[in-house]
């Protein structure tokens, strides 16, 4: 219960009602008047006993005076004891008197001996907190008068926080030690600290039992301490306060001194008992396992070794040992927890690291291997480039030479069925023959135009196409493109319509603008059902002519868009099923129109036509910009 009330003292913030009644701040002259109301009980009790003694004798008097006559013997034995009684009182008086101003003076001898030691005496009611000074408290904490604490809960903020008089308390308490000496640092006004010793007795209070500390509070000056007690006492407090473990064995493995944190490592309760304790009676009053013992084979002398430890609660101690030449071993136990941690963070991380550069070695060596194929894929696809395009000037070339010897026979074969059909040496006897002289007329011109576009495309994908770009008018270039086409509008029932501005010089091929044209306009017819139209449009828009050419045919899936203008491909559906041609007119009129730095724009709409628009670039900077008129 003591322990418990005094570490409600010390950790209790909450100033409780009535915890400073009863404290009592004096100076030297009132601690002597304090001291000196110890002898005046004695004194007073003399008083009483004269007083009384005058008092029955003035009482008595006038009885012994009317007695005396009948009792003399008694009368004058009862004034000799009074007598006797008033000279013993009077004596015992002087004695008291004498004493009392002994004990003063002794008490001003003691003060003014712990006044020249710059000491204060010190009564601590460890229970409650209480704090009674006797001396010039202010002056020796370098603080106000009235800021001299009379609770220690008011002295615990001048106090060191590493001074744990707590702990040293409760260890003597739980040790019953009664002499203490506690080393303290108390802080001034001038946030200085200051070093003191607190020596004194822990004593029980006769009527209440609860312990309190009498003693006295010393200052130490360090540099006075050059006696062989204060020096040890001084290493003793270095030793204690300082935050590695130490402990000193004996050759026969006997504890010389261990410090504080070494009881605190180890949690050993008390100090007291310790010096001289076998290693065996140490690990007894510990409650973890000693590492700072005793080897089974003590080092050599002068011999310093280190050492790490774990202990069983996870911490790491660094153990340095050195042993003397009489055999004793000063054992000093450094906490490197933090230390260990930090070194196995790094080596974690550069596991880590290792782990991350073996997946980027291996990355490495896969990227090697890629670039290593796709070099190989690489000089194949070069070697396969290279005989894909000569296979293809090879295509060209005789595709070339094809088309021109088919020409000649070609154009002898359509100038005679020409000749016999219009009649040119008399006409045909049978009507038959005048049918096929028709048909053979007409395949000759449709494979004479197959012919011509084959060698067209070999021309420019060979690259031997040449334009020659001049100044014409395309309002010229439109009207002769609608009359070539028109018999095949009319054929299919077509119309054909004209629109927007067509008096715009361009400056371009004359002959392949024309072949674009009419590639783009027998197209539109040819997709377009009877009672549909084609329409054409030349404008400008933004520095450019365009050339729109817009039929209500049966229009082109989106996705199949991208497939216009390949050579070679068709793209059909079954309302196109039934139209002939090779495929080449529009790759044609796209190569022809990028020739001359333009391009050919597609839309078009399943069952809503199709809108091709040829975009050519304009010379003449002025007009850039303008609308359409």
């Amino acid at each position: 219960m003591a322990l418990d009330a005094l570490h409600d003292t010390f950790f209790d913030t909450e100033p409780r009602r009535g915890a400073y009644r009863g404290n009592v701040f004096a100076s030297r002259n009132s601690a002597s008047r304090v001291e000196a109301s110890r002898v005046e009980p004695p004194s007073q009790l003399v008083f009483v006993v004269i007083g009384a003694g005058l008092a029955g004798l003035l009482l008595l008097a006038p009885i012994l005076q009317g007695s005396a006559s009948a009792h003399p013997e008694t009368s004058v034995a009862f004034l000799f004891m009074a007598a006797v009684s008033l000279l013993a009182g009077v004596a015992h008086l002087q004695r008291s008197s004498k004493r009392a101003s002994d004990a003063e003076r002794l008490l001003a001898e003691h003060h003014e001996a712990i006044g020249s030691a710059e000491g204060i005496v010190l009564r601590w009611q460890l229970v409650n907190g209480n704090l009674t000074w006797s001396g010039n408290a202010a002056s020796l904490l370098g603080i106000s008068p009235h800021e001299v604490p009379t609770n220690f809960r008011d002295l615990r903020s001048y106090l060191h926080p590493d001074d744990s008089l707590y702990n040293s308390i409760t260890s003597t308490l739980r040790t019953s030690e009664q002499r203490v000496c506690w080393p303290v640092r108390i802080k001034d006004t001038h946030e200085v600290w200051k070093a003191f010793a607190l020596r004194g007795k822990i004593s029980r209070d006769k009527r209440s039992g609860l312990p309190a500390f009498g003693g006295v509070l010393l200052p130490v000056d360090p540099s006075a301490a050059s006696s062989g007690d204060d020096l040890a006492a001084r290493l003793t407090r270095i030793m204690e306060s300082l935050p590695i473990s130490i402990a000193i064995w004996d050759c026969q493995n006997r504890l010389i001194l261990c410090n504080r944190k070494f009881r605190q490592l180890y949690r050993i309760a008390r100090a007291s008992g310790l010096r001289g304790a076998s290693l065996e009676e140490v690990q007894t009053l510990a409650q973890e396992p000693i590492a700072q013992r005793p080897p089974e084979v003590p080092g050599s002398a002068g011999c310093f070794h280190l050492r790490d430890q774990q202990l069983p609660c996870g911490s790491w101690l660094q153990v340095g040992e050195y042993w003397t030449w009489d055999g004793t071993l000063v054992s000093v136990g450094t906490d490197i927890t933090v230390s260990k941690n930090s070194e196995r963070q790094v080596l974690e991380r550069e596991q880590e690291m290792r782990a991350k550069v073996d997946g980027f070695e291996q990355s490495r060596r896969q990227l090697e291997i890629q670039a290593r194929q796709l070099r190989e894929l690489a000089e194949s696809y070069n070697e396969e480039k290279i005989r894909a395009e000569a296979a293809n000037q090879a295509k060209s070339e005789f595709l070339a030479n094809v088309s021109h010897e088919l020409r000649t026979p070609l154009n002898a074969i359509i100038g005679f069925s020409e000749m016999m059909r219009d009649g040119v040496l008399g006409p045909i006897a049978n009507p038959k023959y005048e049918s096929y002289v028709k048909d053979i007329y007409a395949s000759g011109r449709y494979l004479l135009e197959m012919i011509n576009d084959i060698l067209d495309m070999s021309k420019i994908e060979a690259g031997r196409m040449t334009l020659s770009p001049e100044w014409v008018a395309l309002s010229t270039i439109v009207e002769e493109c609608l009359t070539v086409v028109h018999p095949s509008s009319v054929e299919g029932k077509v119309e054909l319509i004209q629109c927007g501005n067509a008096n715009i010089p361009v400056f371009a091929d004359k002959r392949a603008l024309k072949q674009v044209l009419i590639n783009l306009l027998s197209n539109a017819i040819k997709f377009t059902p009877p009672g549909g139209k084609v329409a054409l449009r030349a404008y400008r828009y933004r520095g450019s002519l365009r050339i729109a050419i817009a039929d209500t045919g049966v229009g082109i899936a989106k996705h199949e868009i991208g497939r216009l203008g390949r050579p070679f491909e068709q793209v059909g559906n079954q309302l196109t099923k039934g139209h002939k041609g090779t495929g080449l007119g529009l790759a044609i009129s796209r190569s022809l129109v990028e020739m001359h730095g333009g391009k050919l724009d597609i839309k078009s709409r399943v069952g809503e036509g199709t809108t091709v628009t040829c975009v050519l670039p304009l010379r003449d900077d002025k007009d850039a910009g303008q609308e359409a008129a």
